[in-house]
C-alpha cells in the first residue's frame, strides 16, 4: 500500500540521530523481554495476573510467528530501496510482534490499575499513560522502517484480543477456585 510506504519515508526523512536513537530505544521497551522484566517487578502480588500475562505473551509470540510465516509479508526496507532497516531486523512484517507485545502488555497493566488503584484519576491517568506507550513502541516501529502501519495496527489489535481472553479465563478460573475452596470448607 503506498500510502503506508509514504508515512515512513514521512518518518524517515530528515531523521537526526537523537530521534532515531530515542526510537531504538522505544522499541526495546516494546520487547517480550523488558515487558516480562516489568510485570516480574509489577506484579509480585497478583500471580493470576501474572500467569495471564506470561500465557498470553506465550501465545502471542505463538500466534506472531505462525501469522508471519502465513501472511509472508515482506518488511517495507525489503519492498522500497528509499526506507532504511534502522531496527537490524529482518524476516516477516505482518504482523508486528513488538506492537503485539505493547498491546498484551497494556492491556494487561490496565486491567491491573482498575483492579488495584482506588482513585478514579490515577487509573484513567495509567490508562492514558499505557495506551500511549503502547502507540509509542508501534510508532517506532515505523519509524525505525520496519513495520507497516496496517502491521503495528495489527499487532496491537491481536495483543488486545488475546489479553481480554487471557484475562477472562484466568479470571474464571480463579472464582471457580475460590468457589471449590468456600465449598470444601
Amino acid at each position: 500500500m503506498e500510502f503506508e510506504h509514504t508515512i515512513i519515508k514521512f518518518l524517515q526523512t530528515n531523521a537526526t540521530t537523537g530521534w532515531l536513537s530515542f526510537f531504538q530505544g522505544v522499541t526495546c521497551l516494546g520487547s517480550f523481554l523488558g515487558f516480562i522484566v516489568c510485570a516480574a517487578i509489577i506484579f509480585p502480588k497478583s500471580k493470576g495476573l501474572l500467569f495471564s500475562l506470561a500465557t498470553t505473551f506465550i501465545l502471542g509470540s505463538l500466534f506472531n510467528h505462525l501469522l508471519k510465516s502465513l501472511i509472508e509479508r515482506p518488511r517495507p526496507f525489503d519492498v522500497y530501496d528509499d526506507i532504511k532497516n534502522y531496527g537490524g531486523e529482518d524476516g516477516y512484517s505482518m504482523p508486528s510482534g513488538h506492537s503485539l507485545c505493547a498491546g498484551i502488555f497494556a492491556t494487561h497493566m490496565i486491567v491491573f490499575s482498575f483492579l488495584t488503584i482506588r482513585k478514579k484519576w490515577t487509573r484513567w491517568l495509567a490508562t492514558v499513560s499505557l495506551l500511549l506507550a503502547a502507540c509509542l513502541v508501534a510508532f517506532s516501529r515505523m519509524v525505525l522502517g520496519v513495520h507497516y502501519l496496517t502491521d503495528t495496527l495489527a499487532g496491537l489489535g491481536l495483543g488486545l484480543v488475546l489479553s481480554i481472553a487471557s484475562i477472562l479465563i484466568t479470571l474464571e478460573i480463579l472464582e471457580s477456585y475460590a468457589k471449590r475452596r468456600t465449598y470444601e470448607e
